[in-house]
């Protein structure tokens, strides 16, 4: 009779929404089971039963149950595993989610890898050291996806996590070389504060005095929809400006493939996976150089890069790739050739030695 295979407890908000660690979650849970292991998914975004529904509109009632419930669901599944791979993101999450989370671990003696994520590392730590050394000290092993977020934990603790890229579903977008390039941008990200869709609205305006047949689509839903609605209309380009809302992961293709620049304007960020799916469409990449994004978009190599908050240098270097046939393809080419980096096999080879260890020992 062959051997039970090993189980990993799958740590990470899943979809809905379709965030960005919950996509990557997916994926790890398809991987991992592809390589054998029993995968018991557990959600940091709890599915709350119908008789606590009304707490939902309750927003720190709400988060209490939420962590409450999450960390009744982590106990029942950690039991069975031998390891629990933890994905998690900073500040308020970090707070209610993993630090009780990881706490539970240790008391019940189950090893775990903690997959860390976010552009924000290096301001939580800087605010929070005293506090989350103990437990980031205590974990088995840490991971990040991006050498930016490997070494904001080697300079606030002198550790250094094994960097395991993020996936990109390669086969799931489809390459397209344009040639030429039009006008047509497409951004993709949550209308949040910290992705500052502003910026590419108003790089959008400039690029349109430009070129006027310009158009932009902002993919993405926040708390911000309503400004930058009225924005664009403030700025006259309400009528080339098309806000899709929120498309599932499967859905996104169709608007890559009505686009041809790809823009983003993010104040914080580590690895946009937006960046990797432009990459792998054929869209070349103009974007402010915040946090790991450098580490992803070589300047003038694989994308163009401005620095933050600055509408003007993000417009012109749009109009660049407009106006030079030659660095736009460049570009293009590049891209695709960057993409492969973050294929399911390279991240196969990085992660499945390192769960390996953990679990045999």
């Amino acid at each position: 009779m062959p051997p039970s295979p090993k189980t990993i407890c799958l740590v990470s908000p899943f979809p809905p929404p379709m965030g960005g660690m919950a996509i990557q979650a997916v994926k790890l849970a398809a991987l991992l089971e592809g390589a054998g292991f029993r995968v018991l998914c557990v959600r940091t975004n709890t599915e709350f039963p119908a008789a606590l529904a009304f707490v939902r509109n309750i927003p720190g009632l709400r988060t209490l149950v939420n962590s409450l419930l999450f960390l009744l669901h982590l106990h029942g599944a950690a039991r069975q595993a031998q390891v629990v791979y933890f994905l998690t993101g900073f500040f308020n999450f970090f707070f209610w989610i993993t630090y009780p989370a990881l706490l539970l671990c240790k008391l019940a003696g189950i090893p775990v890898i903690l997959s860390a994520r976010g552009g924000a590392a290096a301001d939580f730590f800087a605010r929070y050291k005293p506090l989350v050394a103990p437990v980031l000290r205590r974990v088995e092993r840490i991971t990040t996806p991006s050498g930016f977020l490997q070494q904001a934990f080697v300079d606030a603790f002198a550790i250094t996590p094994t960097i395991v890229p993020n996936i990109a579903d390669l086969d799931q977008f489809r390459f397209r070389r344009r040639e030429p390039l039009a006008p047509r941008l497409i951004v993709t990200r949550s209308l949040e504060e910290i992705y500052n869709v502003a910026c590419v609205i108003r790089a959008f305006a400039r690029v349109r005095a430009r070129y006027p047949e310009a158009t932009l689509a902002v993919v993405g839903d926040g708390g911000e929809r309503r400004m930058l609605e009225n924005l664009a209309r403030e700025l006259g380009v309400a009528s080339a400006t098309t806000f899709h809302g929120r498309i599932d992961h499967a859905g996104i293709q169709a608007l890559y493939d009505a686009n041809d620049i790809s823009v983003n304007a993010s104040n914080v960020d580590n690895l946009p996976g937006t960046i990797l799916e432009a990459y792998a469409c054929g869209l070349p990449v103009v974007s402010t150089r915040a946090g790991g994004i450098p580490y992803m978009v070589a300047d003038g190599v694989t994308g163009l890069l401005v620095d933050l908050d600055d509408d003007e240098a993000l417009a012109a270097r749009v109009i660049d790739l407009l106006e030079n046939p030659d660095l736009a393809q460049r570009l293009i080419a590049n891209g695709r050739k960057e993409c492969e980096k973050y294929s399911a096999d390279r991240v196969r080879e990085a992660l499945l030695p390192l769960v390996t260890e953990v679990v045999s020992s």
